[in-house]
């Protein structure tokens, strides 16, 4: 065999190999997609399965006897929070003002811009009234901190007001900054002149005794927000659909 005839025998071979090689990597690609997909299912599976109980007070928001937002919240003293709406739980034929079925269609509008398939449900029975707040302020000195609900428990012998942050939570919020800026907590995702879903899934820290206060931060020196269904449970939440009242243990 000529060299000519031995270097053309190895030019096949290599070029052999690498059909193999390129084959087998596709294989591969092929197998670590199915394994992903299969990961991403089970997690998902999983985090449906996890239990969600509401961890904060007064998810709907509701008003005390003299009409403030002050049953089971801590309120920043410079911020004044007046109600805007309280929307009734029956439904559209049951009672609910048309006016109050087009503010939920406003917000489950903007809100599909995050969730294209969020059906909030305007005309429909839900199980509790909704409240919907202003939050407003026009100093912001000090802490800047804005507004939080206090635990369920935080009324009880063993309770300390915080949330405990050795399991996983979400803590999330119907929000639209209309002036001014906030950050964190349940106000993660906020956008300005539009309603979003905020939320913040948080992983325990595996630290003894650490906790978290769900309030989000004032970050400009004047401002105002409207927030409707604001809280924590346990569990994992990653779509809006899965938010309204949450179920509470006593």
């Amino acid at each position: 065999m000529s060299t000519e005839q031995q270097l053309a025998a190895v030019v096949s071979a290599a070029n052999n190999l690498t059909g193999v090689v390129t084959g087998k990597i596709g294989e591969i690609d092929k197998a670590l997609e199915v394994a992903q997909r299969t990961y991403r299912e089970q997690l998902a599976s999983l985090n449906q399965s996890l239990p969600r109980l509401a961890i904060t007070k007064n998810f709907t928001m509701v008003p005390d006897v003299n009409g403030n937002l002050s049953d089971g919240w801590g309120i920043h003293q410079q911020v004044t929070t007046t109600k805007l709406r309280a929307i009734t739980n029956r439904s559209q034929v049951a009672g609910r003002p048309q006016e109050d079925v087009d503010f939920m269609r406003q917000v489950q509008a903007d809100v599909r811009e995050q969730f294209p398939d969020f059906n909030i449900q305007a005309t429909e029975y839900w199980r509790n009234d909704i409240y919907v707040w202003q939050m407003k302020w026009s100093e912001n000195s000090g802490s800047p901190w804005l507004a939080f609900p206090g635990s369920v428990d935080s009324s009880k012998t063993s309770g300390g007001g915080t949330m405990l942050l050795n399991s996983t939570l979400t803590m999330g919020a119907f929000i639209r900054v209309v002036e001014g800026e906030v950050s964190g907590a349940w106000s993660k995702g906020a956008e300005k002149g539009k309603w979003r879903w905020c939320s913040w899934v948080i992983p325990p820290t595996g630290g003894f005794g650490q906790y978290i206060v769900g309030h989000p931060m004032r970050t400009t020196a004047s401002g105002v927000v409207e927030v409707m269904l604001v809280g924590a449970c346990s569990g994992v939440v990653t779509h809006p659909a899965d938010w309204s009242c949450m179920l509470a243990l006593d």
